[in-house]
C-alpha cells in the first residue's frame, strides 16, 4: 500500500497578510493517477482533516500549525504501508514536510518514503542529505509516481525509473534526469477529491482568491514558457507550456458544480492566459453552457494578449477578478530577471480590465540584488499610476530566493543563502521587518519601510480617487465577508483570528 500524505500548514500572528491553505490539487492528481493504475493508497489530509485546529509552531512563537499535530499524522498511516509519499511545494512548508517524514520513519523505519513538488525538485540534494527521504520524484510526477512504486514493490532497480533523485546503496544521491513532460494533458484523470476532505476546505473558503461562494481549485494549463530568474518554473517544468482542451476544461467545472455545490472556481495555473485564440474559446464556452458560476485568476497572468474583446468575454462567462505581475517598476530590474512585460502596454492592459468590471490585483516585488534607492522610485511611480489607473488591489512582498531559480542559485554560490530551516520560513515574514534584504545597496530596515510606504501610497491615492468605491468594499467586506479588500480583512484577521489563535495555543 501507498499512503500520500499532505502535510500540516503554517499560519503567522504577524504582517499584513494570513495565507489560506489551498486544497492539494497537486496531490489529488497524483491520487488519480495511482487509482487508475489499480495500485492500494491511503490519504492523509493533515491540514484538511483539521483545519480549526491551531497549534505551536516549533521555535517560532509568531508562527502556528494549522492541521494534525505531526506525531497525530503519523499515526494515521496505516499498517502495512510500505510507501510513504509526501509532497512539498512551497519551500516555507519544508521544515513542516520534514518533521512529518521524521516521524513516518521512527513508526515505519523499512518504509519508502517519497516526496514529490516544487522544493524537492530545486534541491533535492539537500533534501536526501538532510531528511528520511529516500527518493525525490523531479518535475512532473504522475507518470513517475506509479512507475517508481511498481519498481519498489517488486524489487526492480530504481535506476531505471526516469525522473527520480534517490540515495544510493552507498549514500551517493544519483538523479535518473527529469522525465519527459506529459503532453496529453487532457488524458490525465481528474483530481481524486473523494479522498480528501474537500468539503472543509469548500464550507471554511480555505484557498486563496476573493470569496465569491463555494470554490473549487482548477488547472487549465501547465508550465510556463517564460524564464523569469526569481521563478523556479524552469527547474520543475522546464519552459514547455501546455494547454488543456477548452471543453474538456468545462467539463470538469460543470462536473464539480453538479457534484460539489460549487459556484465560483479559482485558477491555479502559473500563467493561465497566454494564448488570445484559446482563452476566447475558453471564454464562448463558458458562455455556451450556462453554467452560471464565476471564476478568477488570483495567480497572476500574462497581460499581452489582452484587447477589450477578451476582457468583455472573460466578465460575460464569469471572470471576476485576475491578478497581473509587473514586479517592478524599474525596466534595468525587470531586464535583469528576464521578466519580459512592457509596462505602458501593462497599464494599458490594467485600464481595460478595470474598464471591463473586473476586480484587478497586482504583485511587486522590491529587494532583487541589483535594486537601489532609484530603481525603488521607479516602482513607487509605478505603484502610484497603478492607484490612478484604478486597480483594486496590491501585493507588494520583498524579494526571497526561491530554491531552483536562477537567482536563487547565484546568491548561492556567492555564498549569501544558508540552506537551513530560518530560510525556508522566511517568506513567511515577507511583512515583516525580519525578512532580509538581498540587495547590497538597500538595508533591510530601508526595504521594509519603503514596502509599508508603498503601501501607503497606493491606498491613500485608490482612496482619495475612487471614494465611492472604497467605502463601497470596506462595507461589504465587513458586513459581507466577501475578501475584496485586503486593507478590510486585515483589521479582522489582526484583531480577531489572531486573538483567538492566541487564546487557543496559550490554553
Amino acid at each position: 500500500m501507498i499512503t500520500l500524505i499532505n502535510p500540516p500548514s503554517i499560519k503567522t500572528l504577524s504582517g499584513l497578510q494570513m495565507q489560506s491553505p489551498n486544497p492539494p490539487l497537486g496531490l489529488a492528481y497524483i491520487a488519480a493517477t495511482v487509482k487508475q493504475a489499480g495500485i492500494p493508497y491511503h490519504v492523509i489530509d493533515a491540514t484538511g482533516e483539521a483545519l480549526d485546529a491551531i497549534t505551536p509552531y516549533p521555535g517560532r512563537s509568531s508562527f502556528r500549525i494549522q492541521g494534525l499535530r505531526i506525531d497525530a499524522a503519523a499515526a494515521r498511516i496505516p499498517v502495512g504501508t510500505r510507501v510513504i509519499g509526501l509532497h512539498c511545494n512551497f519551500s516555507h512548508l519544508w521544515p513542516l514536510t520534514r518533521m512529518v517524514a521524521e516521524a513516518a520513519r521512527r513508526r515505519f523505519p523499512e518504509a519508502l518514503i517519497v516526496l514529490g513538488g516544487e522544493h524537492g525538485t530545486a534541491i533535492y540534494d539537500h533534501v536526501l542529505q538532510n531528511s528520511p527521504v529516500d527518493v525525490v520524484v523531479l518535475g512532473e510526477g504522475e507518470e513517475t509516481v506509479v512507475n517508481l512504486v511498481r519498481a519498489h514493490l517488486s524489487g526492480q532497480d530504481l535506476g531505471a525509473v526516469k525522473g527520480i533523485a534517490y540515495r544510493g546503496p552507498n549514500g551517493k544521491v544519483i538523479n535518473t534526469g527529469l522525465s519527459a513532460r506529459i503532453c496529453s494533458v487532457d488524458d490525465i484523470p481528474l483530481p481524486d477529491w473523494d479522498s480528501f476532505p474537500i468539503h472543509e476546505y469548500i464550507d471554511r473558503h480555505q484557498i486563496n482568491g476573493m470569496n465569491l461562494g463555494r470554490s473549487m481549485p482548477i488547472l487549465a494549463t501547465r508550465g510556463c514558457p517564460y524564464a523569469c530568474t526569481f521563478c523556479s518554473n524552469p527547474t520543475m517544468w522546464t519552459r514547455r507550456y501546455i494547454r488543456r482542451d477548452p471543453k474538456r476544461l468545462v467539463d470538469e467545472m460543470e462536473f464539480y458544480v453538479k457534484k460539489y455545490n460549487v459556484v465560483n472556481f479559482d485558477f491555479q495555473d502559473l500563467t493561465a492566459i497566454v494564448n488570445y485564440d484559446w482563452a476566447i474559446q475558453l471564454c464562448e464556452e463558458l458562455i455556451r453552457r450556462e453554467l452560471n458560476v464565476t471564476w478568477q485568476l488570483p495567480s497572476g497572468t500574462r497581460a499581452e494578449v489582452f484587447d477589450d474583446r477578451l476582457l468583455r468575454l472573460m466578465f460575460e462567462s464569469g471572470c471576476r477578478a485576475l491578478s497581473f505581475a509587473p514586479e517592478s517598476g524599474s525596466p534595468e530590474i525587470l531586464k535583469s530577471v528576464k521578466k519580459q512585460v512592457k509596462l505602458d502596454a501593462l497599464l494599458s492592459a490594467m485600464r481595460m480590465a478595470v474598464s471591463a468590471g473586473l476586480k484587478l490585483s497586482c504583485f511587486i516585488v522590491i529587494g532583487f540584488p541589483n535594486e537601489r534607492r532609484d530603481t525603488l522610485r521607479m516602482t513607487m511611480k509605478l505603484i502610484r499610476k497603478m492607484a490612478l489607473t484604478g486597480v483594486h488591489d496590491v501585493s507588494v512582498t520583498k524579494f526571497v530566493p526561491y530554491p531552483g531559480s536562477e537567482l536563487f542559485r547565484q546568491l548561492q554560490q556567492a555564498g549569501k543563502i544558508a540552506m537551513d530551516d530560518r530560510f525556508f520560513i522566511s517568506p513567511m515574514d515577507f511583512y515583516t521587518s525580519n525578512a532580509p534584504s538581498y540587495a547590497d545597496a538597500i538595508s533591510t530596515r530601508r526595504l521594509y519601510w519603503t514596502m509599508m510606504w508603498m503601501f501607503v501610497n497606493f491606498y491613500v491615492i485608490s482612496f482619495i480617487t475612487h471614494p465611492s468605491r472604497t467605502v463601497k468594499v470596506l462595507f461589504t467586506a465587513i458586513t459581507e465577508g466577501v475578501e475584496e479588500a485586503r486593507y478590510a480583512k486585515w483589521f479582522i484577521d489582526r484583531f480577531y483570528t489572531r486573538r483567538k489563535w492566541r487564546q487557543l495555543t496559550q490554553a
